[in-house]
């Protein structure tokens, strides 16, 4: 597993997918208010896949949850 930090906006956009005994516990946050989550390694070779120019995490991920919408 690795841990990314991503914002509460795609926090938000990713909760609901979230297995159950990891929406039980609060989640865990950085320094910048930052969500912490833990992700398997094919996971993060996705997200990184679908990354363009200057994008983070929490911008893809908010782009797939709104293309799913």
């Amino acid at each position: 597993m690795i841990r990314i930090a991503i914002t509460s906006a795609a926090y938000a956009a990713i909760k609901s997918s979230l297995p159950k005994g990891a929406r039980e516990r609060p989640p865990q946050r950085d320094a910048a208010g930052h969500y912490l989550v833990h992700l398997d390694p094919p996971v993060l070779d996705q997200l990184t896949a679908l990354r363009g120019p200057g994008e983070g995490y929490s911008e893809v991920i908010l782009r797939v949850a709104a293309m799913e919408a």
